[in-house]
């Protein structure tokens, strides 16, 4: 069912199947972006706490939130620290599963439980996610790190061939022991991408001093191999991280 979905959402960004042959199923799933500032005397470790209210009132819902994963991430390595203060992070393997949770949310009693919630939100933003490759875990309670990047396409590719490149380049990353997540991330609906970026990368680890380990790799062994001499068809700026907690 996940390849039918890819398959309406490359068309929507209008890969021509006719001009080149596929090399990998895409793996595609969903996720939601809580983009927000933390209210007056307000922290984490209260939005840890709003969590748990959060969760005992999903465990109610017969099962609706069982397949989502939810993320609390704040900005370490950043350009927007004033802006940007934490992201609430949840995904969904399919758009049926999140849309319905979304239903449940705002017919269930999500807006009683949202008045408790200690942060503001500036932007709410829908995506789809391209998966290239998995962390070494995805347990709650992992520390996680990631970052994000604004990427450009070169002229003559398209999202379809840059991610079968990218998974190549994965694949071969992983056989010498990488365990960087990485993504390829399109807005839906929310959020414009700025001119001349066609996707956002994410890479992630489930631990934060993996993410040192791996870039250690990178360069002792990844950079300057045929795998990365042919990961071709894009380039990424505005790099920015950062840190925080599985939840489920």
């Amino acid at each position: 069912m996940k390849y039918i979905y890819s398959l309406i959402f490359v068309l929507s960004v209008s890969i021509n199947a006719q001009d080149y042959e596929p090399k990998y199923e895409v793996d595609a799933n969903k996720a939601e972006y809580y983009v927000g500032t933390f209210n007056d005397n307000k922290d984490v470790d209260d939005l840890t706490a709003w969590y748990g209210k959060f969760a005992k009132w999903a465990e109610s819902k017969d099962g609706t939130y069982d397949n989502m994963t939810v993320a609390i991430l704040q900005p370490y390595f950043h350009s927007e620290l004033d802006e940007v203060e934490v992201l609430w992070v949840n995904t969904w393997p399919t758009p049926s599963e999140q849309f319905n949770g979304i239903e449940t949310w705002i017919t269930g009693g999500g807006a009683k439980l949202l008045e408790s919630l200690p942060v503001t939100n500036s932007r709410q933003v829908d995506t789809w996610q391209w998966v290239v490759s998995e962390p070494a875990s995805t347990d709650a309670g992992n520390m996680m790190y990631a970052t994000y990047a604004d990427c450009s396409m070169a002229e003559g590719y398209t999202a379809r061939q840059v991610y079968d490149a990218y998974k190549d380049f994965a694949v071969y990353a992983a056989s010498q022991g990488d365990t960087v997540g990485r993504k390829m991330i399109f807005p839906d609906a929310g959020m414009a991408l700025p001119d001349g970026v066609d996707f956002i990368r994410l890479m992630y680890t489930s631990s934060i001093s993996e993410r040192g380990k791996n870039a250690d790799l990178f360069y002792e062994k990844l950079y300057g191999s045929e795998a990365y001499d042919n990961l071709q068809g894009f380039s990424c700026t505005n790099a920015r991280s950062y840190s925080g907690m599985a939840m489920q």
